[in-house]
């Protein structure tokens, strides 16, 4: 009987590969093991009864080992977010300290003489130019790109691009990270409930640079910064443009300060 380890569940794949019933709602993922216990490479779609019958296991075996890879997940996500915030605010810290003097973000702002929110953005904007620029040192010279040639980049948005949402009560979980779902979130919540989101691990980079972005550009502000620059990425255009529509904003203010 071969070895299996179970990785979790997917609605991808919802057809059994061992019994060949179609359209469930779901499958157990199963690793298969080599004889030293590791994974080989392969992967194998069964549903939960399947699943025991294939691995000499029990229904709550496969239940168990279900839950186990979830919580394995979650936490290998947890510590992700966490090593990035904690490599984001060293990096911040260390900024405010080279160009204020002090490490503290508000003692900072003071001394510079301008918002928090301001100066956090143009701490994040460097942060994200070293990140940038360490992606690009990665890559093979032949695919590097001249950026001062390149054109705007232009994402086409449309209406109600989740189909979960456009079911009246319906959307996605804040984590799922679905563009237009996070998008009708944000379009109702203010600068700082945005921030304490992002910095719990709800809201992306991405999500946050794009509602900061969209917030500097919705009406005549002294306190933007750098945040009323027009964004690159196209992830964050797409966030942007999809804020914009939840928030009924018909076109970026002309002047943000």
């Amino acid at each position: 009987m071969k070895a299996y380890k179970v990785k979790g569940t997917t609605d991808e794949v919802t057809d059994c590969e061992l019994c060949g019933k179609a359209e469930l709602k779901g499958t157990v993922v199963l690793a298969t093991l080599d004889a030293d216990g590791n994974e080989d490479g392969g992967l194998c779609y069964f549903g939960t009864s399947c699943a025991a019958k294939a691995a000499g296991w029990t229904v709550q075996e496969v239940n168990a080992g279900v839950k186990a890879a979830k919580d394995e997940y979650r936490e290998r996500q947890r510590a992700e977010r966490d090593a990035m915030w904690a490599a984001q605010s060293k990096f911040l810290a260390d900024w405010y300290l080279e160009h204020y003097g002090t490490a503290d973000l508000h003692e900072a702002a003071k001394r510079a003489g301008m918002s928090t929110v301001r100066l956090s953005g143009e701490a994040i904007r460097a942060y994200r130019e070293v990140q940038r620029a360490a992606e690009a040192a990665e890559l093979e010279p032949a695919a590097l790109v001249d950026e001062s040639a390149e054109e705007p980049v232009a994402i086409d948005v449309p209406a109600i691009s989740c189909p979960t949402l456009a079911e009246p009560g319906n959307i996605h979980f804040m984590t799922a990270h679905c563009v237009d779902c996070n998008a009708y979130r944000m379009a109702k919540m203010d600068v700082d409930t945005v921030e304490s989101w992002y910095r719990s691990g709800h809201f992306s980079q991405d999500e946050y640079e794009a509602y900061m972005h969209a917030w500097a550009t919705s009406a005549y502000r002294y306190t933007a910064g750098g945040w009323a620059v027009e964004p690159t990425i196209p992830k964050v255009i797409e966030i942007v443009a999809a804020i914009r529509r939840h928030a009924s904003i018909a076109a970026p203010a002309v002047l943000a300060a």
